[in-house]
């Protein structure tokens, strides 16, 4: 799952789902949204939005109308994510961490260092075949850039 591998030099709007200063362990439950403007592998500063509304519609249709096109956050409903996705928003789910943290694994490529404990390698956090794995291939199949999963290496 790499963060910007196989982009072009266009210009991201990188969104992460946060709670203070680290990334909401559930989306549905993220008080804020922290924007970042990536070009050329710099990333800036490029707002803020305060999620009142626990509503999913409500999150997707504020996530669409800032024009953010690409979600990091924790564990989220399948729902929602497949919205996000029919609009055009890539999502990487399941990973956690302090927002600094996080950005530079983007920016290094790296998000699989980040991914919440017990959902490495076993699909969508304990859904087996289905989930995160199977996802990210099709993904990879339909999808030329954007983050793919690296494989996991376990030691016997």
């Amino acid at each position: 799952m790499r963060g910007n591998e196989g982009r072009n030099n266009k210009s991201t709007l990188l969104c992460l789902a946060c709670y203070e200063d680290r990334l909401a362990s559930v989306f549905d439950n993220a008080p804020d949204l922290k924007l970042f403007r990536v070009e050329d592998n710099k990333i800036c500063p490029a707002g803020y939005l305060s999620l009142p509304s626990k509503d999913p519609k409500d999150r997707t249709s504020a996530i669409t109308t800032c024009g953010a096109t690409f979600l990091i956050c924790g564990a989220i409903c399948g729902c929602t994510m497949n919205e996000l996705e029919q609009a055009g928003i890539r999502v990487v789910p399941w990973i956690r961490g302090m927002i600094d943290e996080v950005l530079a694994a983007y920016q290094q490529n790296c998000l699989e260092n980040h991914v919440m404990p017990g959902c490495r390698g076993r699909g969508r956090c304990g859904q087996g075949n289905r989930g995160f794995r199977a996802r990210q291939t099709a993904q990879s199949a339909s999808h030329s850039s954007g983050p793919t999963l690296s494989p996991v290496h376990r030691s016997k």
